[in-house]
């Protein structure tokens, strides 16, 4: 596996699981621009990417880069990418969940965030510092989103900084459902009812399984 540097309008393939790859272009560090679109496989040949939908945008870890298997893509980055100013913040502290309760799936841990979140307007290409008093954006749009609010949910990213292997196998999932999800998100607002497919994502971020024995 090759060294990965970052720099900006670099495509690269990263490898999901089961031989699924994904595609992502880097923009300002530590954001990449992922797209919808999967592959057997880091053959992109024939692929023009403006003209391929953005999944999501996301901020990843050093950790990320380094433990996920990527190779960089020599094909025509998407200039002026639309990047989203508005994202989900979740609140501090952290809770105790139970999914799937009184099922054989049930599964009960500690996770990051009390439940609920709030809207901030976040530019991650600006100059300047941020304006909040926290640093870490600019301003509050919503203190608290209603849970009921599938609107502002499903169509904001979370500020997080994600990691290997949670990002890849939410990744995986967008490949298999065929559409953009994320499990930890659902979590946070305490959706009901979370997928079966969610299993080995759950699985990852309460810590109860071996790596190794799930793909990873």
């Amino acid at each position: 596996m090759s060294r990965i540097t970052w720099k900006e309008g670099k495509v690269i393939s990263i490898e999901l699981k089961d031989g699924i790859h994904c595609i992502a272009q880097m923009t300002k560090s530590p954001y990449l621009v992922f797209f919808n679109t999967f592959n057997e496989g880091s053959d992109w040949k024939n692929i023009n990417l403006s003209e391929i939908p953005i999944l999501f945008v996301q901020a990843v870890t050093k950790q990320f880069i380094k433990k996920s298997n990527i190779q960089e893509v020599k094909i025509t980055p998407v200039k002026n990418i639309d990047i989203p100013n508005r994202w989900i913040h979740s609140d501090t502290g952290m809770r105790k969940v139970i999914i799937w309760e009184g099922t054989e799936y049930e599964k009960e841990f500690i996770t990051l965030g009390k439940m609920g979140a709030s809207l901030v307007e976040k530019d991650i290409l600006k100059k300047e510092k941020y304006e909040h008093p926290s640093g870490i954006f600019d301003k509050i749009l919503i203190q608290s989103i209603d849970k009921s609010d599938n609107d502002t949910i499903e169509n904001h990213e979370l500020t997080s900084v994600e990691v290997y292997p949670n990002l890849n196998e939410r990744l995986y999932l967008c490949y298999k459902l065929g559409k953009n999800v994320n499990p930890q998100k659902e979590i946070l607002f305490d959706k009901k009812d979370l997928p079966k497919d969610y299993k080995t994502f759950v699985d990852i971020i309460s810590g109860k399984v071996q790596l190794s024995d799930i793909g990873y």
